[in-house]
């Protein structure tokens, strides 16, 4: 056994990862093995996962990082949590208790982890808090840089951590030098939170189905929205950091927004929320570009999930290079807690780069085999199944997969996906029909080869996109190719560009596919039911097939079907 290294993260979206020898070995979030979306509170169960994923037991355990210095650690049913925030804005000690965040005092949760840890049978362990936007920073700088030596500006943008919400820095030879940080009383992040909970999705978790509804609305009216916005919140003198106009915090000042806001379209109101963000962004990230001269930029936090901001501020002309973590809420804390300490312990020379999402569970012959056992499914191994896989997709059919390492994150990237033909304009019909059950406005998304893409979006930087996390527009008659994997309004996309050489099976099924249909883009879906999480094991995905109208699973080597019906 080797020197192991943990990684936690508690609260929203829970999430623990582990590190051998200084190698990242493995990465879960709570939710996977809870059921719960997006589950609040301590990831007993996924620290437990990634002990067994390196055959370790917990008193093997003396070192683990947190990614913040502050906030909560018990776990909250959603219940629960949206009953408070409906009643958030009514509390008489609102202003004391936004007072004790904006000064991040660490409170309990020194006790509480240890608690939390001891529960599990860690207790021997040194236990390191890192800030949390330091956090959200090692996770995009050392993550994602490809040279060692090269200056990066990295910008983080979040709704709120250790109190701040954003934070400007330039890191060179693992040297970070913080040059602007916004307090959380100005975070933009709590602006979408508070959208999200007006309009009756839960936030944390439904943001995104906002920024979908967007480009449905008519821009003038859309401006009209983001003017109001603007004269909330804008950037300091330095452009360096957010500043609200208003004495209330912008989450205290919500009702105040919210009364000027009502009577407008819903559509009207996503849009202008969505061309606030990318015209204030777009402005600081410029401002950032002028202050330090540094033209290549990394992203973390949760805000950076928008690809339409990354989009922006990847085609600023002072930009040459960005990239966002996947991932990059506070799901990827862990994964920035562990760098940060490994640069600290073993020097920042020898901290490995992100190499991929697949940190998660694999998918044996044998879990495959158990799962479909007693189930009435059929069961064959194919000579090929990636050009099996690609003949049924060719023929129209919709195919579930599960094979290989579990994607770590928000997004299915293969091996956890459904695919489809995405020039088929039916197919979004017949996916929510079958098991997706997606809002009507809400577009699907493509994965292609990288040497194909110039047939399918603009890309003339050959920006990287292995983890969707870039928006791109389409060419002009890519439409006829890939319809069902485009937004139906601006028939924009979030891609998933694979590398020809890439070892995933996706790109052996997208090989395959080209070479029977011409075309070198797939719809890739994540693979869950309808308000859980992606499926993460053998018996996950049989349980998906099972409870869905799906007839296609490549469960790892092996193709599982459904029994014909009989009359």
């Amino acid at each position: 056994m080797g020197d192991l290294l943990l990684g936690i993260h508690s609260g929203a979206n829970a999430t623990a990862a582990i590190a051998v020898d200084g190698h990242l070995a493995h990465c879960v979030q709570e939710e996977r093995l809870t059921g719960i979306k997006g589950y609040m509170g301590f990831p007993h169960q996924a620290v437990a996962a990634c002990l067994h994923a390196v055959g370790a037991d917990p008193g093997d355990v003396a070192e683990v990082v947190y990614g913040s210095r502050s906030g909560p650690v018990d776990h909250c049913p959603r219940e629960e949590w949206l009953s408070r925030l409906a009643g958030f804005h009514q509390q008489p000690a609102l202003a004391d208790a936004e007072a004790a965040l904006v000064a991040a005092a660490p409170g309990a949760l020194p006790q509480r982890v240890t608690a939390m840890l001891r529960q599990g049978g860690i207790t021997a362990a040194r236990v390191t808090y890192v800030d949390h936007h330091t956090t959200h920073a090692a996770a995009a700088y050392y993550g994602l840089r490809i040279d060692h030596d090269r200056p990066y500006l990295v910008l983080t943008c979040d709704g709120f951590g250790d109190g701040a919400c954003a934070t400007v820095s330039t890191w060179t030879a693992g040297h970070r030098t913080e040059i602007a940080r916004t307090d959380m009383r100005d975070s933009i992040g709590l602006l979408w939170f508070w959208f999200t909970h007006s309009a009756g999705f839960t936030p944390h978790e439904d943001e995104y189905k906002l920024m979908g509804m967007a480009p449905y609305a008519r821009p003038d009216r859309a401006r009209q929205v983001a003017d109001i916005l603007h004269e909330h919140l804008g950037l300091d003198a330095s452009g360096l950091r957010l500043r609200r106009t208003t004495a209330l915090s912008i989450e205290r000042a919500w009702p105040d927004i919210e009364r000027r806001l009502r009577g407008r379209r819903f559509d009207d109101l996503f849009a202008g929320l969505q061309l606030f963000t990318e015209d204030l962004l777009t402005r600081w990230a410029r401002a950032a570009v002028t202050a330090t001269g540094i033209r290549d930029i990394l992203a973390g936090g949760g805000v950076f999930m928008n690809i339409k901001v990354n989009q922006r501020i990847a085609d600023l002309d002072c930009v040459d290079t960005f990239a966002a973590f996947p991932s990059c809420g506070d799901e990827s804390l862990p994964l920035g807690a562990l760098y940060h300490h490994l640069a600290a312990t073993q020097g920042h020379q020898n901290v490995e780069p992100l190499a991929d999402c697949y940190l998660g569970d694999d998918i044996t012959p044998a879990d495959a085999r158990q799962a479909v056992a007693g189930t009435g499914l059929h069961l064959r191994e194919p000579d090929r199944i990636d050009d099996v896989a690609a003949g049924l997709l060719a023929d129209g059919e919709i195919v579930a997969r599960c094979a290989g390492r579990m994607e770590y994150g928000a997004r299915a990237l293969g091996n956890r996906s459904i695919l489809a033909n995405p020039s088929d304009a039916d197919v979004p019909r017949r996916l929510n029909r079958l098991i997706k059950q997606r809002d009507f406005w809400m577009p699907f998304a493509p994965a292609m080869l990288a040497s194909h893409q110039h047939r399918y979006i603009r890309n003339p930087r050959r920006l990287r996109s292995p983890y969707m996390m870039l928006g791109f527009d389409t060419q002009p008659d890519a439409a006829t190719a890939m319809i069902a994997a485009i937004h139906p309004a601006d028939l924009s996309c979030r891609p998933q560009i694979i590398d020809d050489d890439s070892r995933t099976g996706l790109a052996a099924i997208l090989h395959a596919y080209h070479a029977r249909t011409g075309h070198a883009v797939l719809l890739n879906t994540s693979l869950n039911l309808h308000g859980h999480p992606i499926a993460r094991t053998a018996a996950d995905a049989v349980n998906v097939l099972l409870r869905s109208d799906l007839a296609y699973l490549q469960l790892g080597p092996y193709l599982v079907t459904k029994p014909a019906p009989t009359c």
